[in-house]
């Protein structure tokens, strides 16, 4: 333990009469909302995997909403955000020049969560189904004239 007056030169806030947060050594927190969403559209608009089989598209943020912050405690930063994401996607694929376009949703995106227990859900378009059942019987061997046939279920 220090001797009187011998301690930690932040810890004036004992020594002054207003009690200042003096270079915000016991608590502050910033909104850091309006930054992360600009920083969510910078990051994942424009990311593109490619491989031999397609391509595929981040083409759009099309919704963000929650809350991040960002707080100090004796120096110690300390980083608050949850929010949810919803991303338009488009892609191709290269041997049938198809092209496809669906969703990206991460419905909690939180500090509180480990990445590999982020949930990330996607949607595709009708298209993209219809064209998976195609390539399902032309591998079953079953012909083309089925394209007119095939109905979605759901």
């Amino acid at each position: 333990m220090a001797k009187w007056g011998q301690g930690d030169p932040r810890w004036i806030v004992e020594e002054r009469e207003d009690g200042t947060n003096v270079n915000n050594w016991h608590w502050c927190e910033r909104d850091a909302t309006s930054w992360s969403k600009g920083k969510f559209q910078e990051l994942l608009v424009g990311i593109v995997v490619e491989n031999d089989t397609g391509r595929g598209e981040i083409s759009e943020l099309k919704q963000v909403e929650g809350e991040a912050s960002c707080s100090s405690r004796k120096g110690k930063l300390i980083f608050f955000y949850e929010w949810y994401i919803k991303l338009g996607w488009k892609g191709i694929v290269k041997e049938s020049g198809v092209k496809h376009k669906g969703l990206i949703e991460i419905p909690n995106l939180s500090e509180e969560n480990e990445v590999d227990d982020t949930e990330v859900c996607h949607q595709v378009s009708i298209s993209f189904v219809l064209f998976s059942v195609k390539l399902l019987l032309q591998t079953l061997g079953i012909s083309n004239s089925v394209d007119q046939t095939v109905i979605p279920v759901w």
